[in-house]
Parts: C-alpha cells; sequence; structure tokens
C-alpha cells in the first residue's frame, strides 16, 4: 500500500480485487506540504480529476457530497473545494495567497493554524504564548 494511503469515506466500498485510484495514489488528490506553482496545482488536479472519472457516477456524486458537507479539501468525486463553492477549514487557502507559508514554532504559525480553524501545534502556540509575554512587558 502507498505510504500515503488514505482512508476511505463510509460509503466507498473496498476491495482488493479493484483498489479505488483514491486509495492507491492519494497524492495528487491533495495539495503537497510546500508549495507547488499554478501550473502544477492544475496538472495534478487535472490528474486527480481524470483518476475520478474511472469511477461511476453514482460514485462520485456520493463522494463530491460526502465531500461538501464535510467541507473537505483535495479532489472529492472530480471536484475541488473552489468548484464545490467553499474555503475549507482544515487547509490553507491555496498557493499564493500568503496562508499556510508560515514557519512552525512561530507566532505567524500559530495564526496559520487558528486560519485553517486549527488548534494551533504545541510549537507554535509556545510561540504566541512567549511573543504575547513579550508585548505585555514592553508595553508602556
Amino acid at each position: 500500500m502507498h505510504p500515503l494511503a488514505i482512508k476511505p469515506p463510509p460509503f466507498v466500498p473496498r476491495t482488493e480485487e479493484m483498489p479505488l485510484p483514491c486509495t492507491t495514489c492519494p497524492d495528487v488528490y491533495f495539495a503537497p506540504d510546500n508549495r507547488e506553482s499554478h501550473k502544477e496545482r492544475l496538472d495534478r488536479i487535472a490528474a486527480a480529476q481524470l483518476l475520478c472519472a474511472g469511477c461511476d457516477e453514482d460514485r462520485r456524486a456520493a463522494c463530491a457530497d460526502w465531500a461538501r458537507t464535510n467541507r473537505e479539501w483535495g479532489v472529492w468525486g472530480g471536484r475541488t473545494e473552489r468548484q464545490n463553492g467553499y474555503k475549507p477549514r482544515n487547509h490553507s487557502a491555496g498557493p499564493g495567497t500568503g496562508h499556510g507559508t508560515a514557519k512552525c514554532g512561530t507566532e505567524a504559525g500559530a495564526r496559520a493554524h487558528y486560519r485553517r480553524g486549527e488548534r494551533p501545534c504545541a510549537a507554535c502556540g509556545a510561540a504566541a504564548r512567549r511573543r504575547a509575554a513579550e508585548r505585555k512587558h514592553t508595553s508602556p
């Protein structure tokens, strides 16, 4: 199994004889941790949508509906979160926006976590607390 293999939603039947594309090559369905160019993003999404086309129409519709309901990020049922009309709650706003590019362990990293609707990781939370303490001690 691919090291990045995802656990499919409960409605997706799993069979060993015919694994679904999204369970065997998930890297094309989700943005990488590092920034990607606009062309790389479009190429990755096109590849994911081509793989999604291999599933029957009912499964694609169920997948897209599930992602819309759960406000998932990435390509689900051949549709991106933007095509579904929302900004995802658990991922950066995308390449080129400045969101999600802050390093972990910094105050900016903590803000990026909050923008994504997440609790800051321990390193970012500690950095934000340190910075708040510094501001408190330096204010008149």
